[in-house]
């Protein structure tokens, strides 16, 4: 498998925070589940075979994209298959690039997969065409190196005007995803609606829906360095009215209860590996 990263730092630089291109990935299980982790993502595939993303890990139902898609903000887990090893560039979007991406709402895409020739037409499809002949003409590193330039076209430089939905957005990260609108919104000094009308717009989610998927983030990193969780403690650490509360939460974003998470979660933060064979 051939794995290479990019971070951007000219003209896509606002909008993406990386970049990731792998090719030959064919790993042992057959689909992976990946849950809400509070960014939005744009996959590229340089194939032609379309992919399938699962309604549930071991069911038998799903939906196809090909070409490119773009995944909008996630409440909830989402499973795709595996095994295809096709060349894919896979963008990580900075909080609030989706709207210059998409030229729509971010909320529009809120749990969702839509294909990027559906929203971008032919603009899609030339920079794919550009980064396709690349790969083919000068290899893999050659064409990452040169990605940022040719993916400039889908991510036009917009003026940012809302201060304070950055501040907003810090705060939040700050707080571990705590923290009242109405307390956040007092110290930024605007309404709570205008902070909630900010917040849909460019994050796709409203202030407290948001921090609810950064306060998940936060435990989950926890997990990363525990074996034997106290649940009860790591509730109360994170900002959970009790043990059930967070049960709950676990099961509406990953589909599994906190135990089942543990013994499934595989090497990498927010990544589940799933095998149906």
């Amino acid at each position: 498998m051939l794995l290479l990263f990019s971070q951007p730092s000219g003209p896509i630089a606002h909008a993406v925070e990386h970049i990731t291109f792998h090719k030959g990935y064919c790993p042992p299980h057959t689909r992976e589940v990946f849950v809400p982790d509070g960014g939005c993502d744009v996959v590229i595939d340089l194939s032609d075979a379309p992919k399938q993303r699962w309604h549930d890990e071991h069911g038998d139902r799903y939906e196809m994209h090909k070409r490119g898609w773009v995944s909008g903000m996630r409440t909830s887990r989402i499973i795709i298959g595996t095994g295809s090893g096709a060349p894919m560039l896979v963008l990580r979007l900075r909080a609030g690039a989706l709207p210059t991406l998409v030229g729509l709402p971010a909320s529009e895409l809120n749990d969702t997969v839509v294909d990027l020739d559906l929203v971008l037409g032919e603009r899609f499809t030339s920079v794919r065409d550009e980064l396709g002949e690349a790969l083919d003409q000068r290899g893999a590193q050659a064409m990452l190196d040169e990605a940022e330039w040719i993916l400039a076209p889908l991510f036009p430089v917009r003026e940012n005007t809302h201060a304070r939905l950055s501040m907003a957005y810090a705060a939040l990260h700050q707080r571990g995803g705590n923290g009242s609108v109405r307390s956040i919104s007092a110290e930024l000094g605007c309404s709570q609606k205008h902070l909630n009308d900010l917040f849909h717009r460019h994050f796709g989610l409203g202030p407290k829906r948001f921090g609810s998927v950064i306060r998940f983030q936060s435990l989950l990193n926890k997990l990363e360095k525990e074996t034997e969780p106290d649940w009860t403690q790591l509730a109360l650490e994170h900002g959970y009215y009790d043990q059930s509360h967070m049960v709950n939460t676990f099961r509406e974003m990953t589909g599994l209860s906190p135990t089942r998470y543990m013994e499934m979660k595989g090497p990498y933060l927010n990544w589940l590996p799933v095998s149906t064979r």
